[in-house]
């Protein structure tokens, strides 16, 4: 199981993931990973393939947060991707859908066939020193996030038609809203936080149906 502590990322037992869900703070959080496709078809050419990146803190990044009580993972995925990006959920179509996942666990290839929470990265953090000023303290400085990554695909009318603009939610510290191809998607990811490094080796672009 791969788990990332700020840049660094690192493969431990699940034994180990199993206790520190027990002993630290445990934090659930969801986000999309968007595509751009016309509605001709599911998926569209390699070549003409766009996928969303945003730009948070001066860094590359996915929309994510933290999961409210109440909601579900998706529903999660689908109000951050909306908050952050300022594409409006509603008038799209939004379409979570399988994909191919490299070096996934059996049970996360299970999921991926039943269309549910797909790859799940692990990030381990200490909480800023500002959140024991507040009434409600953390019971413990360090915390576990699992961030569940949802596969979605935005619909636009033809392959032609230019991709929704985004509005960056700078009060979160983004700055962009961008549409790259696949490889530069990859590439700019790599070069990212360690959750983004491990997402970005654990998910490969679908493939154009013959």
């Amino acid at each position: 199981m791969l788990l990332s502590y700020k840049y660094h990322t690192f493969n431990i037992p699940l034994c180990l993931l199993r206790y520190l869900k027990r002993h630290m703070c445990y934090v659930r959080a969801a986000g999309g990973i968007i595509m751009l496709n016309d509605n001709s078809s599911l998926i569209t050419h390699h070549s003409s393939l766009k996928m969303l990146l945003i730009q948070r803190n001066g860094r590359w990044d996915l929309p994510k947060g933290k999961v409210e009580p109440g909601e579900t993972l998706l529903q999660a995925a689908l109000r951050e991707v909306e908050e952050e990006t300022g594409i409006k959920v509603k008038n799209y179509e939004f379409r979570i859908m399988n994909y191919e996942c490299r070096n996934c666990a059996a049970t996360q290839k299970s999921e991926i066939r039943n269309q549910k929470s797909v790859i799940k990265t692990y990030h381990l953090f200490r909480a800023p020193k500002a959140w024991f000023k507040g009434p409600n303290p953390p019971p413990h400085k360090w915390h576990l996030k699992q961030t569940s990554w949802f596969p979605m695909t935005v619909a636009v009318d033809t392959v032609d038609s230019p991709p929704p603009a985004g509005t960056p939610q700078q009060e979160e510290g983004i700055t962009a809203v961008v549409w790259v191809s696949p490889d530069e998607w990859h590439r700019r990811l790599s070069s990212s936080y360690g959750t983004l490094k491990t997402l970005s080796s654990q998910f490969s672009t679908p493939k154009t149906p013959h």
